[in-house]
């Protein structure tokens, strides 16, 4: 028998004279034992399976309907999703209520849950234009104005399945202890014929109904054993505030602007990638100028990334919030950073921060350093990150090669040495017919010129006197003649030698060399031989012509 004809007369009558009021989907203990105490204060047994939640399925971002995975850490979050509702009995079950806890508990008994019913699709409420919530087989087995939709067995063709879309609204995004996913904790209510209280849920929305001005639901247990809960999970991973972080380098050798790509940005994501990362810091070093970029990945409204440290390998501490306690950057491995600018402002979700500072770097060094970062989300402050490296940065360094100029020029000459080709002419200038016998040639210079020299100059290099084949300087020409040589009257003995003298230049920059030549001449009965000699000076004059190279 319904409450509608007899044994709730004076309840039905106060409930069609008030006006129906739906509260918010979302509310602080409003989960199925909540409700149930507001009408029946019993505790709830659930031991029925007529009407399930049998897997959830489709789960997507109410705003863009793309497929959902991740979701913040710590952040409350909406999604909409195809809940798959499973009914064993033949009979109708009705005025369906689906309870969805707001957070990963193991219940949805109490505490904070989403409401709702089986109600045509129309527009969720909450998603972007055309992306419905609702049944895809609704229908309603009570006279009107009840429209809290019944389910049995029948639906699906037989298979007692139906499906309904719903909008879950500020779900916390944090796993249960031991799962990297979220689950989602469940449960459905049900009355049975004859045994069900007007329902009525008010369009466009179709909100969960409760009547009356203490807003006494309408869409629960028909009794303590009416109910069924689970637990459901859900492939949602719950993330952290994970920025990516770069680096690059710039200097008077090695010109910027730094640029940076985080790859989250395209489409397909790609490798992050940033340029300048290897920089010349010249001879005997320079100053560098060191670049930091980080971006937000998250799609999060709101959620920024703040920075509270900032650590270099090779210069320590570059940034370090007040009242971090976090972390103690290393010192440095070369120096400290000057010049420093970091960090930058809070980031917004898919944006970039950059900030700067300076080193100066010594002659003949390689510096390879990476920097790591330490923060936290706005939204979030227990949802931390920590020692976020970037990309590593080669900055190199030589020394100023070693030089010296030695310059060679000429002030003038103070010496000289000359090589001169002299010749010698014996005549026989008897006016009789005696005939000369000449034994011996000697230079008042050179000494015996037939004879070539190894000593210092004045020295003989080369002669063809008194051999028969020229020597030294002169070899490969005909000798005069072995002496002793006899010489005919009017009869000549001529040879030549190759002198070379070394002589202090005079004030024309020439060089000088006086001699003669005498021989050892015997008549043909012995006797003495009346000789007549030149004496010559030989004058060699000096032209310096200097060039220089480079």
């Amino acid at each position: 028998m319904s409450c509608r004809t007899n044994c709730c007369k004076t309840f039905v009558l106060v409930l069609l004279a008030l006006a129906i009021l739906a509260v918010p989907a979302f509310a602080q203990n409003v989960c199925l034992q909540n409700e149930y105490n507001l009408v029946q204060k019993q505790k709830l047994n659930c031991t029925a399976n007529d009407v399930s939640i049998a897997q959830v399925t489709n789960i997507r971002d109410p705003q863009t309907g793309k497929t959902l995975s991740t979701c913040f850490q710590g952040v409350p979050f909406s999604f909409i999703a195809d809940f798959t509702i499973k009914t064993t009995s033949s009979a109708n079950r009705e005025n369906i209520g689906l309870y969805i806890a707001t957070n990963s508990t193991t219940q949805a008994l109490t505490g904070s849950c989403v409401d709702n019913i089986i109600s045509p699709q129309h527009q969720c409420p909450g998603a972007a234009t055309g992306i419905l919530c609702g049944s895809n087989n609704y229908h309603e087995s009570d006279p009107a104005p009840d429209n809290c939709g019944d389910t049995s067995s029948s639906d699906g063709g037989g298979t007692g399945i139906e499906i309904v879309t719903l909008e879950v609204d500020g779900f916390e995004c944090t796993a249960p202890a031991g799962s990297t996913t979220l689950v989602l904790p469940n449960c459905t209510s049900w009355q049975i014929p004859g045994g069900t209280i007007e329902c009525v849920s008010n369009p466009p929305s179709f909100p969960y109904p409760t009547n009356g001005p203490g807003g006494t639901p309408t869409a629960i247990p028909g009794s303590p054993s009416k109910c069924n809960c689970g637990v459901i999970n859900l492939p949602i991973t719950p993330v952290t505030v994970t920025p990516v972080v770069q680096k690059a380098c710039t200097t008077a050798n090695t010109a910027g602007p730094a640029t940076f790509d985080p790859g989250f940005e395209n489409n397909p994501p790609t490798t992050p990638t940033q340029s300048p990362t290897t920089c010349d810091a010249g001879a005997e070093g320079s100053l560098v100028t060191y670049t930091v970029a980080i971006s937000n990945p998250s799609t999060v409204p709101n959620n920024n990334v703040v920075v509270d440290q900032i650590c270099d390998t090779a210069y320590g501490n570059i940034f370090t919030a007040t009242g971090f306690t976090g972390h103690t950057c290393a010192a440095g491995t070369v120096g400290s950073a000057t010049n420093v600018s970091c960090p930058p402002a809070p980031i917004a979700p898919q944006g970039t921060g950059t900030c700067t500072f300076t080193a100066t770097q010594a002659e003949i060094k390689t510096v390879t350093d990476v920097v790591s970062t330490w923060g936290h989300s706005s939204l979030n402050t227990t949802s931390t990150f920590s020692n976020d490296q970037s990309n590593s940065v080669i900055v190199t360094s030589t020394d100023a090669p070693s030089s010296a100029t030695v310059t060679k020029g000429v002030v003038g000459t103070e010496a000289a040495c000359a090589t001169v080709r002299y010749s010698v002419d014996v005549k026989n200038t008897s006016t009789a017919d005696e005939v000369l016998t000449m034994s011996s040639l000697s230079d008042t210079a050179y000494g015996d010129i037939t004879k070539v020299g190894t000593g210092a100059p004045p020295v003989v290099l080369g002669t063809t006197c008194g051999v028969a084949a020229g020597a030294g300087t002169l070899s490969g020409t005909a000798g005069a003649g072995v002496l002793p040589a006899t010489i005919a009257v009017g009869g000549d003995y001529k040879c030549q030698f190759d002198g070379q003298f070394c002589s202090a230049v005079d004030a024309n920059t020439c060089i000088s060399q006086v001699d003669s030549v005498s021989g050892t001449i015997v008549g043909d009965e012995k006797e003495a031989v009346t000789e007549t000699e030149n004496t010559i000076t030989v004058k060699e004059c000096l032209t310096t012509t200097v060039t220089s190279s480079p």
